[in-house]
């Protein structure tokens, strides 16, 4: 765990922070603000040991889902170790023991090896072709338990076709066709085709790789 602010900004910035956001459909304008936001809730969980999640929002100046998408990305950097958000109480703590066992017994496969659910299930103690539909309705329900906890960090379950989508894995995609540009007008992230031009996911304005 880094405690030192002056380390706070190795490895993060605000355009990776909008990555990340992006990630999860959340597309962020530039903000002057940034880093002052984010040192403010380092600070507050790390060496003021707060955990109220609306407190800490509204002492970084931040909305509630702002907040705990900096959080989440500050987690994701391993700034902060091992706290955990949960939505539920709205608190970042270490989870509770129960939790934390789930946590413990699908990390290797999410973290490590980005499994999907089907491959976790066939990887649980007991698994054969006989039941293999059977765990992977149980491996599904803990991770989505998990998940809408807001204890997993850096996916997203599709809950159509059960699906998990790796934030780690999506970044490193080489798509040698496009190129990641700030929108000129509000800063805003967005992928372009080469020699080509979209309007950008935020704001709307014009954005073009010249």
């Amino acid at each position: 765990m880094v405690n030192d602010m002056e380390n706070l900004f190795d490895n993060i910035s605000e355009w990776s922070y909008q990555r990340y956001a992006r990630f999860y459909g959340d597309i962020k304008p530039s903000d002057d603000l940034w880093n002052n936001k984010i040192s403010k809730i380092y600070n507050l969980i790390i060496n003021e040991k707060e955990e109220d999640l609306e407190f800490i929002a509204k002492e970084s100046g931040c909305s509630f889902t702002e907040c705990v998408m900096k959080i989440r990305y500050l987690k994701n950097k391993r700034k902060i170790g091992d706290y955990y958000i949960d939505l539920v109480t709205k608190t970042i703590k270490k989870c509770s023991p129960e939790d934390e066992k789930k946590l413990v017994k699908y990390i290797p496969y999410i973290y490590n090896q980005h499994l999907q659910i089907k491959q976790i299930a066939a990887k649980m103690p007991g698994a054969s072709v006989y039941n293999l539909d059977q765990m992977a309705n149980v491996v599904y329900n803990e991770l989505l338990y998990l998940d809408e906890k807001g204890l997993l960090n850096g996916v997203v379950i599709n809950q159509v076709d059960r699906t998990i989508v790796y934030y780690s894995v999506e970044k490193h995609k080489g798509e040698s066709d496009k190129v990641t540009i700030n929108c000129r007008n509000c800063g805003a992230i967005n992928d372009v085709n080469r020699h080509s031009k979209v309007r950008c996911a935020y704001c709307k304005s014009i954005v073009e790789d010249k």
